[in-house]
C-alpha cells in the first residue's frame, strides 16, 4: 500500500470515527403526539410554511444512461456530459487532500442542464451520489460574489449607493469627514489590508455592527490603522473590507444581514435551500456531513479555542476538535457549522448547494441577457467590469482583475468573457466560473481544502468541453 493509500485509509477511519462519535452524542429523540411536524420539501430547516422558497427546481436536461460506465478518463467519452463526470470523479480519487463529496452543476445556455455528485468510500473506489447534488457546503470567498449582487441590487432599488461612504466606526452611513465608500470595500481598494491572523473575524460572539464598534483594531481595525489599515493604498484582497459592507447594507435595509442576502438574492434567484446558519444547516439531511482539513487552514480551529478561553470575545465555535496550538495533529474534522461568526458572513459564510449555485449563475446571465434576474444589464456589467488589474497577467490564477465581487478577464465597455470567484473554508472548498457571453457556467464543490484554482480550472475545463 502506498503513502497515499495509507493517508486516505487512516483519514478514512478518522471520519468514521468521527460519525461514530457524533451518533454517541446526539441527543435522545423526544415524541409527543401534541407536536405537529411541519412539511419542509427542500429539506433545508425552514418548513414550507415560513420558507419564501420552499421547493428546488430541477429537471435534468441530459440522461446519463448515455455515458458508458466510468473510468475516471475524460478523454474516453465523447459528450461533454459525460466528460464533466469524469473530470469531477478523477479530482475526488485522485486529489493529495481528503475528498470524501464533490458535486458540480453546468448552466448550458442559460439553463441549469445537469448536475451530479458522487462520494468517495476508501481504498480508491467511489459511488454515484445523486442526491448529492443537493448536498450543502460553505463556499467560502464566493460569498463575495453574493454579496456584490446583493449592494446592487439594493442600490437599484433606491435604499443606498454604492457611492455612499461608509464609516469603519459601526458600519452606518459617514457624513462627515468621509473616507471610503460601499464601492472601495466591494472593490478591495484602499480600506483594509489582508486579514491574516484576524481570529476575530472567526470567534465574534456578536453581530455585524457590534463586531465593527469594537474599539480595539486588533478586532476591527480602522481605515488608517495598523495592523489592517489600507487608508491610501490600493487593492488588497480582505475579509474585512467585506465584513464592513456588509455591516453597512444590514444598516440601510434596516435587517439583519442574514435577511437582505435571503430576500435580495438567495430566494429572488431561486437558491431555495442556501443559507448563512450554519446551525440550521447542520441538523438538514444535506449538511450534517463532515468536512476534513489537512492544510493550514485547520490551524484556525486551535487559535479559536485557545483564544476563546481567556478572550470573552471570541466564541470557541469549533466543536470537532481540542486541538490547541503547538499540539502535534495532522488531520482535523470540520462541521459546516464551524466558524460560525457573523463578522465572517459577508467574505465567506454563505452555505449553498451545487444547484443553488447554478441558480445563482442562471440570474445573473438572464440579467447581463436582458431575461430579468436580480440586477439589471448595466448594473450586471459593473460587477464584472475589471476595477484593478492584479498584475498577474500571464500567469493569473483566476483572472487578470477584479472586478466587483468577481474576477474577470474584461474591461469596462466590452463584452464579458469569462468571470468567477472561487472560496475556500476549512474543510470546503468551491470553483465558480461563468462565460457570460456564451450564456454558461459551471461550479465545482468539495468537501475538503481542494485548491481553489484546481476546481476552478477545472470549471474551465468542463466549460471548454461544451464550448468544443
Amino acid at each position: 500500500m502506498n503513502r497515499r493509500s495509507v493517508v486516505r485509509t487512516f483519514g478514512w477511519l478518522l471520519v468514521v470515527a468521527g460519525w461514530a462519535q457524533a451518533w454517541a452524542q446526539r441527543e435522545p429523540a423526544v415524541f409527543s403526539p401534541a407536536i405537529r411536524i411541519e412539511l419542509d420539501s427542500d429539506n433545508d430547516g425552514l418548513p414550507d410554511s415560513s420558507d419564501d422558497c420552499p421547493r428546488v427546481s430541477y429537471a435534468p436536461g441530459f440522461d446519463w444512461d448515455a455515458c458508458a460506465p466510468m473510468d475516471l478518463n475524460p478523454n474516453n467519452d465523447s459528450l461533454p456530459e459525460c466528460r464533466a463526470r469524469e473530470r469531477v470523479a478523477q479530482v475526488l480519487v485522485t486529489d493529495e487532500t481528503f475528498v470524501t463529496h464533490m458535486s458540480f452543476a453546468v448552466v448550458k445556455a442559460g439553463v441549469l442542464h445537469f448536475a451530479d455528485a458522487f462520494e468517495y468510500v476508501g481504498q480508491g473506489q467511489f459511488v454515484h451520489n445523486p442526491k448529492g447534488i443537493k448536498r450543502l457546503y460553505r463556499v467560502g470567498s464566493t460569498s463575495k460574489s453574493v454579496v456584490a449582487v446583493a449592494a446592487k441590487a439594493l442600490e437599484e432599488g433606491g435604499e443606498l449607493s454604492l457611492n455612499d461612504f461608509v464609516s469603519d466606526e459601526d458600519g452606518s452611513q459617514e457624513l462627515v469627514n468621509p473616507q471610503r465608500t460601499l464601492l472601495h470595500l466591494l472593490t478591495h481598494q484602499g480600506a483594509f489590508l489582508t486579514d491574516y491572523g484576524a481570529i476575530h473575524l472567526f470567534c465574534y460572539p456578536g453581530d455585524l455592527r457590534a463586531f465593527w464598534m469594537e474599539g480595539d483594531d486588533v478586532v476591527s481595525p480602522h481605515y488608517d490603522s495598523a495592523p489592517y489599515g489600507n487608508l491610501g493604498g490600493g487593492y488588497s484582497y480582505s475579509a474585512f473590507n467585506y465584513s464592513l459592507a456588509g455591516a453597512y447594507l444590514a444598516n440601510r435595509a434596516a435587517s439583519p444581514f442574514a435577511t437582505v442576502l435571503q430576500k435580495r438574492v438567495f430566494d429572488s434567484t431561486g437558491m431555495c435551500t442556501a443559507m448563512l446558519d450554519g446551525a440550521r444547516a447542520m441538523h438538514t439531511p444535506m449538511g450534517n456531513v463532515w468536512g476534513v482539513s489537512e492544510t493550514a487552514t485547520m490551524h484556525v480551529g486551535p487559535y479559536v479555542n485557545y483564544y476563546s478561553q481567556f478572550d470573552n470575545r471570541c466564541a470557541d465555535n469549533f466543536y470537532s476538535s481540542d486541538d490547541l496550538p503547538g499540539d502535534s495533529y495532522a488531520w482535523q474534522v470540520f462541521h459546516i457549522d464551524e466558524a460560525a461568526s457573523e463578522a465572517r458572513d459577508p467574505a465567506g459564510g454563505v452555505i449553498a448547494s451545487a444547484i443553488d449555485l447554478a441558480h445563482f449563475a442562471e440570474a445573473l446571465l438572464d440579467s447581463y441577457h436582458g431575461r430579468g434576474g436580480p440586477v439589471s444589464p448595466a448594473g450586471i456589467r459593473q460587477l464584472w467590469w475589471a476595477t484593478s488589474d492584479l498584475g498577474c497577467y500571464p500567469n493569473c490564477p483566476y483572472e487578470r482583475y477584479y472586478g466587483v465581487g468577481f474576477f474577470t478577464d474584461t474591461l469596462p465597455g466590452n463584452p464579458v468573457i469569462q468571470v468567477g470567484h472561487g472560496g475556500a473554508r476549512p474543510g470546503y472548498a468551491t470553483g465558480f466560473v461563468l462565460r457570460p457571453e456564451s450564456d454558461s457556467a459551471a461550479c465545482v464543490l468539495a468537501n475538503a481544502d481542494v485548491s481553489t484554482v484546481k476546481l476552478s480550472n477545472l470549471a474551465k475545463a468542463i466549460l471548454d468541453d461544451f464550448a468544443d
